[in-house]
């Protein structure tokens, strides 16, 4: 069985430690609801917050070595599904970029209907404000 990866792009650093929760669970909603979504893939989505987080202690000698993991995983992606919940992180706009660059498709997630700069809404497929709609999307057309 062929396996199809996700990669779940976001803000992280905003919400730090106080906060992490607001930068993680949607990512665990999206993955629960993904890997657990049967169709003819084994679904894989990474969550950075799995390796690299503000919550736990560093596992990291260098913010490169944190860029360069998860770079790596964003390049090994067969799509990339990024939340605007921090819609100024410079490393959530790296990532759809080189994503973009790469031809990995991007979806989005704008919750609360933020004004988006005219780059981010160009690198989206589609961005949507529920995240049940997002994934329903995802299933209907990436996970058939």
């Amino acid at each position: 069985m062929r396996e199809f990866r996700i990669y779940a792009s976001g803000g992280m650093q905003k919400f730090g430690r106080d906060n992490f929760n607001e930068s993680n669970n949607w990512r665990k909603h999206c993955k629960t609801t993904l890997e657990t979504h049967e169709c003819d893939y084994r679904v894989r989505v990474f969550n950075p917050n799995d390796l690299f987080n503000f919550k736990d202690e560093p596992r990291y000698v260098s913010e490169r070595e944190v860029m360069n993991v998860d770079l790596y995983k964003l390049r090994q992606s067969d799509l990339v599904i990024v939340n605007f919940n921090d819609k100024w992180s410079l490393g959530t706009m790296s990532e759809i970029a080189i994503a973009y660059d790469r031809r990995i498709p991007v979806i989005g997630l704008n919750e609360n209907s933020q004004e988006l700069h005219p780059w981010q809404q160009c690198i989206c497929e589609r961005i949507f404000n529920s995240v049940n709609e997002m994934l329903d999307y995802i299933k209907d057309f990436y996970l058939i």
